[in-house]
């Protein structure tokens, strides 16, 4: 398993490679515990029932492509709409369409944003739920 995420400790954001059976994993900036908040079921049982990182009970699913890349696609489907009657718009939803099939998905801590990917783990979670983002999003903003 691929882990995307910031020391808890020193907020060095780092990129980790995870395998079972799990040791202790430091950070390679202050060399402090990352997985502080491991459960039994991620060392024994490769089952993710919170982030290991900051202990938060929700984490949640998504699927692993760059946001901006799909944004650029469709501003420049509507930019060039004008001028190709539309079939542009038809192009990028089809290339969407078979982006979505292919891409990979990713689970996300909604308190630390750490992500999981490369992993079975993944599809055991949740998908995305805006109200949870929300609490989390705020919490984070009162916490210093």
């Amino acid at each position: 398993m691929e882990l995307k995420l910031s020391c808890p400790q020193c907020k060095n954001k780092q990129k980790r490679v995870l395998s079972w059976p799990l040791g202790t994993v430091v950070c390679e900036s202050c060399q402090k515990p990352v997985l502080e908040h491991s459960t039994e079921a991620l060392l024994n049982q490769k089952r993710i029932d919170q982030c290991p990182i900051c202990g938060a009970a929700h984490l949640y699913r998504r699927k692993d492509f760059n946001q901006r890349l799909g944004i650029l696609l469709v501003v420049v489907g509507v930019a060039l709409a004008y001028f190709t009657y539309g079939v542009s718009l038809l192009i990028v939803t089809l290339i969407d369409f078979f982006l979505v099939r292919r891409v990979k998905e990713v689970g996300v801590c909604y308190q630390c944003q750490a992500e999981f990917r490369n992993s079975e783990l993944v599809n055991s979670l949740n998908p995305f739920d805006l109200e949870l983002f929300d609490y989390y999003r705020n919490l984070r903003e009162r916490l210093p």
